[in-house]
């Protein structure tokens, strides 16, 4: 439904769209070929037609880590000053949606560079548009809310990244990046199609919400060794802490003291009771769960990204959205790395508050996680952006040789989550089955006196492992069902 809207709010509500002369602007495909600027539009998909200035071409250096440490990466990307048009295919008319107008810094115009890790290697480079005015490229008809400066355009030939944003949504992840497929042309060359979306930044209205002043967005990261700003990591040797927020040329000495405390407070509670006064229980239970349902093979591609609001100690750290699949649909009967990274300490500590949500969220998604999984990918290929993206396929093809096969992949998609939750439901039912009211791992008359106990003197926090029927209602109900359970020989 999101992504119908969407259509519809680009289609209705880009007022000011002015009809545009394309059928003679030619652009090239490979070699010697050249198709018209409108057979590409034509096809469906907006289309970003970037210009740089004086035709330059975005560039990077590309470096291996150091001795100890891990990846590939790039540095010293260079930020082309351009212009951004916008194409869009309305009413049977080649029409401009957007015109970010010629580059003048603060003013008018954008700035493109190549973005991402190993992803940067390929032919086919991901980039990062950055405009002069912010606007909200994804045409959502709410100005006011959605406008930023940062833009990303990276690749999703298999619909990991489609069918990722699909599980964010249905465990309600904080924030799912806004995201469209769109058609590529830099200086009059067909570069592909790629997923528009929003980047992880703070913008309170409709990204990560931190306060201004003294709130952070930071990542787990393994190639903290090509930033110059970053705080160590005591449990996780290969990897150490960067920031988006603030940007790491703000930070100051002591807001950089402060984080290395918070981080050592945080890794150090993982091995202690007290970590639900550090962190979001819930926000890291939905993270996990989401990397154990896609079966994410890689623990350090799997980026992990963090905010804390504000510098309170009452401010706990999120996991606020997921990012990268890349390694994703690896792990077909094991749990995702991301077990080995720590969540390995949450899921082995003696205080099971981690381990009730974790269990708790899936009880409460399963009934219709696969049916909404399917029903959302169903949605995506009958859309009119899903028929876009299947005409654009030959386009695809032409320039890159490689088929999208949409359909297909959609079809491979709602396997890989079929057989998924045959696998992983008994496998998290062992971790809390239903009735272990005192999270123990057993169901025994101990569960009923526990649980009574509770209901008699009702002080404490409310555990989702109380709920013995699922009805989110504590009550003597659920004493009577457990004590059913025992009678039956659970």
């Amino acid at each position: 439904m999101r992504r119908i809207l969407t259509i519809l709010a680009l289609v209705v509500l880009c007022y000011g769209a002015s009809h545009a002369d394309t059928s003679t602007v030619m652009v090239k495909m490979v070699d010697s070929v050249y198709i018209s600027l409108s057979s590409i539009i034509n096809k469906g998909l907006p289309v970003l037609y970037v210009q740089t200035v004086d035709q330059e071409e975005p560039t990077c250096e590309y470096v291996s880590a150091p001795p100890g440490s891990m990846g590939r990466t790039i540095r010293n990307a260079t930020k082309v000053p351009g212009r951004l048009t916008i194409y869009q295919y309305i009413d049977g008319m080649d029409s401009v949606i957007y015109d970010s107008g010629d580059y003048e810094e603060d003013v008018s115009g954008m700035t493109i560079r190549i973005r991402g890790n190993t992803s940067a290697y390929a032919d086919k480079k991901p980039y990062k548009i950055k405009l002069q005015k912010k606007k909200d490229l994804l045409m959502r008809g709410n100005e006011g809310k959605f406008k930023d400066k940062d833009w990303l355009l990276i690749k999703d030939h298999y619909l990991f990244v489609t069918a990722g944003y699909i599980v964010s949504e249905l465990l309600n992840m904080p924030w799912t990046p806004g995201h469209r497929f769109v058609n590529v042309i830099l200086n009059d060359e067909y570069r592909g199609v790629y997923l528009l979306c929003e980047s992880v930044k703070r913008n309170p209205d409709c990204r990560i919400n931190v306060d201004k002043t003294t709130g952070y967005i930071f990542e787990c990261d393994p190639y903290w060794w090509n930033e110059d700003v970053y705080v160590t990591s005591l449990k996780s040797p290969a990897y150490n802490f960067t920031f988006k927020y603030p940007d790491s040329d703000d930070i100051l000495p002591e807001q950089l003291d402060y984080m290395q405390g918070v981080v050592t407070d945080y890794e150090n509670s993982l091995n202690n009771t007290n970590y639900p006064d550090k962190i979001d229980v819930v926000s890291f239970a939905a993270w996990c769960l989401a990397h154990d349902l896609m079966g994410t093979q890689d623990s350090g591609g799997a980026n992990r990204y963090y905010y804390k609001y504000d510098n309170t100690d009452t401010s706990r750290i999120v996991m606020p959205v997921l990012w990268d699949f890349d390694m994703v649909e690896r792990t077909t009967s094991q749990w995702s790395r991301c077990h080995t990274s720590h969540f390995d300490m949450l899921f082995n500590n003696s205080n099971r508050q981690f381990v009730d949500e974790f269990v708790a969220q899936w009880r409460r998604v399963k009934p219709t996680f696969y049916d909404d999984f399917v029903e959302a990918m169903n949605a995506f290929t009958s859309s009119a952006e899903g028929q876009a993206l299947v005409a654009s396929s030959a386009l695809e093809y032409q320039r890159w040789n490689f088929d999208l096969e949409v359909l297909d992949c959609a079809g491979d998609r709602k396997y890989w989550y079929q057989t998924r939750v045959e696998w992983i439901d008994p496998m998290i039912n062992a971790l809390n089955p239903i009735g272990d009211v005192n999270i123990d791992g057993k169901v025994e008359i101990a569960d009923c006196t526990w649980l009574i106990d509770w209901l008699l003197d009702s002080d404490g926090p409310v555990m989702h492992a109380y709920d013995v029927n699922g009805n989110n209602v504590v009550s003597i109900t659920d004493v009577t069902l457990l004590i059913d359970l025992l009678l039956s020989g659970h």
